[in-house]
């Protein structure tokens, strides 16, 4: 009996052995995938701050390159007078500050523009543009302000949290200069996004634990998850120090324990001209627990019968495996993300630096059209634009031979897109019947993705993506991550191309002006040299102008050559080249065509304008006209457009309302007459 007695007893404590070594591996066990979800929602933190960080500094440098900003130091008068008086370049700063808010809702703070010595020259509060008593004087004294004119241009200064004088709350400001303003620049552009923003994405990713980020050199919490940021109350929790001696270490990332609980820390990457050095740290909020509390069932092996704990160690073991994994599953579901979320990352830091040095629109569209259809496989990516009459939606990209959009495209108006007329992606796909048929993309026999290109609230254009399979999410989001970050460049480049046109363009007439004429007679002259073919010119003026704005006013005068100006668009080739050249003179540039060409045209020309008439003017119109060509006038442009001139004296000397050309029976020989 009592051998039978000390061969239990030593069954048991042989069993109660078993069940405590099975005790602490699962004790281990527990804690590497307590650690493991830890580390994982450190290195969530951290990748997201860091994001932002590079975003701003993305949306920063893209917001300074909106020319209004320059405008506003080339505008007339002092500073105070051109914000009084709003001027373009005024209003046209405002919207760039108040789109800014829209790329961070609910965690912007404030975003203004700062002149070099000091006041605001623009600035938006929470959507609310201030007023010009409101503008700061002096930010001179702010802790971003000498740092930021301190850079060059395309860098961004990103400042230690400090309480902003316009809300009132904690936050994180973001400051480029001006470019093309010289240095240091004449201004900045400035932005402030509050540490509250930053404390509710760590309270969504913390969960049941607890996220920190810690200063790594003072060690003090700038937040903690669990506390929200209120006005007036200091940063973080000052007087938390449980992290200080986790980060003196300089450790990149690693676990922990501190106070009984288990911590995962991660440091932020750095980057040029960020003065904020961060830790992210993840606390479990369960305390680690001792030997009996992590095995609770380890003390009553002692008493229970051998089988009973043999069967507890079995299921024990089948658990922990089963646990195990769970745990390995979800580890490479996590990696998989990350990865995913790296890439992605990437993949749009590559297009928004390439984007911002695009040189015109066709280089920026081609561009977005290149990123999507690289970044989506198998599909087909059509940009369509506004006009500037806004009337019509025109394809910007090339359409593919036989598109079934092509005809549809013909006269659109911008309605006719879905995506334009909502101001929200719109998707459908061959098996579903939406409320509301799109006129371009409802017919399509493939999936289609459409999105709007919107800046300021305004809708400047879409973005057709044509693709067979359905568009999972990550890919929605990289279509219209894309589109937003590309709209304020594309905007941009469309203002600048307008701009330029205007410079080459005659208000009165809408043709040519004198400096698009010189412009394109010196390429023109070139394209003849190089492919030995002449070039024919026309120079004519007409007769008596002066006369009839003595006569008939100068508002008639300006009916007179807005009519010569559409006689002349109606008579050139499409190759020709018509502009008006000052007051009452007008050239033809006639490629491939010689001095008999030239004249030929020229009486086409003199022929159209001897028949206008205009209402309330009795007098006859007409013009007298010069040709000369290259070789045979001359060799070079500029000669060329003497020789004209010359033609043009012998016409006006010889009666008026004729084509004269320059020969060898001229009064004056062209050699002389040129000299």
């Amino acid at each position: 009996m009592r051998a039978v007695t000390y061969l239990a007893l030593a069954a048991g404590v042989a069993l109660l052995a078993v069940s405590i070594g099975l005790g602490l591996r699962d004790r281990g066990e527990q804690q590497r995938a307590s650690d493991q979800a830890l580390t994982s929602k450190a290195a969530d933190q951290a990748t997201r701050l860091e994001e932002y960080f590079a975003r701003a500094r993305s949306i920063m440098l893209i917001t300074a390159q909106n020319p209004s900003f320059r405008s506003f130091y080339s505008d007339p008068g002092s500073r105070r007078e051109r914000i009084q008086a709003r001027t373009p370049a005024v209003r046209e700063s405002e919207q760039a500050l108040a789109y800014l808010e829209t790329l961070y809702p609910a965690s912007i703070g404030e975003a203004c523009f700062i002149d070099r010595s000091g006041p605001e020259n623009a600035r938006y509060v929470r959507g609310r543009k201030a007023t010009v008593a409101d503008l700061s004087p002096d930010e001179t004294g702010s802790p971003f302000f000498a740092p930021t004119f301190a850079l060059r241009a395309g860098e961004v200064f990103q400042a230690t949290p400090y309480v902003s004088p316009d809300t009132g709350e904690w936050v994180i400001s973001n400051s480029t200069p001006v470019p093309g303003t010289g240095y240091p620049a004449a201004g900045i552009v400035h932005f402030e996004v509050t540490v509250e923003s930053f404390r509710r994405t760590a309270a969504v990713i913390a969960k049941q634990d607890d996220v920190a980020v810690v200063d790594a050199k003072t060690g003090q919490v700038i937040l903690d998850s669990r506390f929200a940021q209120k006005l007036g109350r200091p940063l973080g929790r000052p007087s938390d120090m449980r992290f200080a001696g986790l980060v003196s270490s300089g450790a990149l990332s690693g676990n922990g324990t501190v106070d009984e609980h288990r911590v995962a820390y991660r440091r932020l990457s750095q980057a040029d001209h960020n003065a904020n050095d961060w830790y992210v740290v993840a606390v479990d909020r369960q305390p680690v627990g001792s030997l009996i509390g992590s095995t609770g069932w380890a003390h009553l092996g002692m008493a229970a019968a051998a089988l009973a704990l043999l069967l507890l160690a079995g299921l024990s073991y089948r658990s922990s495996r089963r646990r195990l994994e769970e745990d390995d599953l979800a580890r490479a579901a996590e990696e998989r993300r990350a990865a995913a979320e790296r890439a992605h990352y990437e993949a749009q830091r590559e297009f928004t630096e390439i984007m911002q040095v695009t040189r015109d629109e066709s280089e920026a569209y081609g561009l977005l059209k290149r990123h999507l259809e690289r970044s989506l496989d198998g599909s087909d990516v059509l940009v369509l634009n506004r006009n500037n009459s806004h009337d019509r939606l025109e394809p910007v990209t090339g359409l593919p031979d036989g598109s079934e959009l092509a005809e549809r495209l013909t006269a659109a108006e911008p309605d006719s897109c879905l995506a334009v007329r909502l101001g929200k992606t719109h998707a459908r796909t061959p098996d579903h019947a939406p409320l509301l048929t799109c006129e371009l993309c409802g017919e399509l026999a493939s999936s289609s993705t459409c999105v709007p290109s919107l800046v300021g609230g305004e809708v400047i254009g879409s973005v057709l993506v044509r693709h067979d399979a359905s568009v999972d999410a990550a890919s929605k989001r990289t279509v219209e991550e894309s589109i937003t970050q590309a709209a304020p460049v594309l905007a941009n480049l469309r203002n600048l191309a307008l701009s330029e046109t205007r410079a080459l363009t005659d208000g009165l007439t809408g043709l040519p002006n004198r400096r698009a004429i010189e412009d394109t007679l010196k390429r023109m002259a070139a394209y003849a040299d190089r492919a030995g073919s002449p070039l024919g010119i026309v120079l004519f003026d007409l007769d008596h102008f002066k006369q009839i704005n003595d006569l008939y006013g100068h508002e008639k005068g300006d009916e007179v050559l807005a009519a010569v100006g559409v006689v002349l668009s109606a008579s050139c080739r499409a190759s020709d080249f018509g502009g008006r050249f000052g007051g009452e003179e007008f050239v033809v540039l006639l490629p491939d065509t010689d001095r008999g060409g030239a004249a030929e045209i020229a009486e086409r020309v003199r022929v159209a304008v001897s028949a206008l008439e205009i209402a309330g003017v009795s007098r006859p119109i007409t013009a007298s006209f010069g040709a000369a060509s290259i070789p045979e006038d001359a060799s070079e442009p500029t000669l060329l457009l003497r020789g004209a001139d010359r033609a043009l004296y012998l016409a006006k000397s010889r009666g008026r309302n004729r084509v004269e050309t320059l020969s060898s029976t001229d009064p004056e020989p062209v050699g002389l007459a040129l000299a």
